[in-house]
């Protein structure tokens, strides 16, 4: 009982985070698409066809690669915290200049670059402090990784038309699939995520102590288990150990991409008709995959890929909003 109260607790959290991150998105969205022409928006699309979207796929696989390779090869810190500070200095950076110039009512010319020189380095300056928080906070790893998946997000929502961001997500999703099931190389780069502390993921981690009482029959058995081995669970079990309390640690994590990714569909939607009502049906078709992957997780407890899910809540969503739509 005690950890089933934890793990809904953590799901609610991770929950709430997405949520944050796809509608914070989507308000960033409206503000760079808000008085701009259809041509402005055409215009700004960089990728558009299916072809292209399969280059970013070969694009992602390829890093993934050379990613899993680094962290097997290179033992120390210091490359770590390289690449995790320029992932969240760029990505935060496009956060910071849509921002800014959203507040000066031109948030278009803020993601294209033609912002003023007061902008600009006012954008770099908060993007440096945000780096520089991050590494003397450390528990700031959660808000620098969804600042991060809202810039991911945003660029590419912008630069992909629809229909390449659809295809884009559609072999995403599969490509998921096989690195969490089939070669677990995704699994591996999310533990390095975790060890190394990087902005690669938003993890909610807790230990909570409890009454032995209110373990259920399989969770007393993995208490009477881990007291035989109590240095390797940490200082906590050994304190425990002898009283009527008991350490319940549940630990649950969602990677950038499965935030960036929906969020990247809801904003590449607008330019099917020009408003953001297919971006909200995507955003709230998302939401419903990631409690499926929620549900699935609770269940089965084991890493899993959340893009499918989140693709399959999508795809319900937007067959629901198109059914009605021709019947009404």
């Amino acid at each position: 009982m005690a950890l089933r109260v934890i793990e809904y607790r953590q799901l609610l959290q991770i929950l709430a985070m997405f949520m944050v991150v796809q509608f914070f998105g989507l308000l960033l969205a409206t503000q760079v698409f808000t008085g701009t022409s259809f041509v402005q928006v055409q215009g700004a699309q960089t990728v558009s066809s299916s072809f292209d979207a399969l280059f970013f796929i070969a694009y992602v696989i390829v890093l993934s690669v050379v990613m899993l390779i680094i962290f097997k090869v290179y033992k120390g810190d210091k490359l770590f915290m390289l690449l995790d500070a320029a992932v969240v200095l760029v990505a935060s950076f496009i956060v910071f200049i849509v921002s800014i110039s959203a507040l000066q009512g031109n948030a278009f010319a803020g993601i294209f670059g033609t912002t003023s020189n007061y902008v600009l380095g006012a954008s770099i300056a908060l993007a440096v402090l945000l780096v520089v928080a991050k590494y003397k906070i450390p528990r700031m790893r959660n808000i620098t990784a969804m600042i991060a998946s809202v810039g991911v997000g945003l660029v590419i929502g912008v630069s992909f038309s629809f229909l390449a961001a659809m295809v884009f997500m559609i072999i995403l999703a599969a490509y998921d699939f096989i690195a969490v099931f089939i070669t677990k190389h995704m699994i591996a780069l999310g533990n390095v995520a975790i060890e190394k502390n990087l902005s690669f993921l938003i993890m909610v981690n807790e230990v909570e102590a409890v009454p032995v009482s209110s373990l259920t029959a399989n969770e007393r058995a993995e208490y009477n288990k881990s007291k035989k081995d109590p240095k390797r669970h940490g200082g906590e079990m050994q304190k425990l150990i002898g009283s009527d309390m008991a350490p319940v640690s549940a630990r649950m994590a969602l990677g950038t991409g499965d935030l960036a990714m929906p969020l990247m569909l809801s904003i590449a939607a607008y330019k099917v008709y020009l408003n953001f009502t297919l971006s909200l049906v995507i955003t709230l078709g998302a939401i419903l995959g990631l409690i499926i992957t929620m549900l699935i997780l609770r269940r089965y407890k084991r890493a899993l890929p959340a893009i499918p899910p989140i693709l399959l809540g999508i795809v319900i969503a937007m067959l629901a909003y198109f059914a009605v739509t021709v019947l009404v």
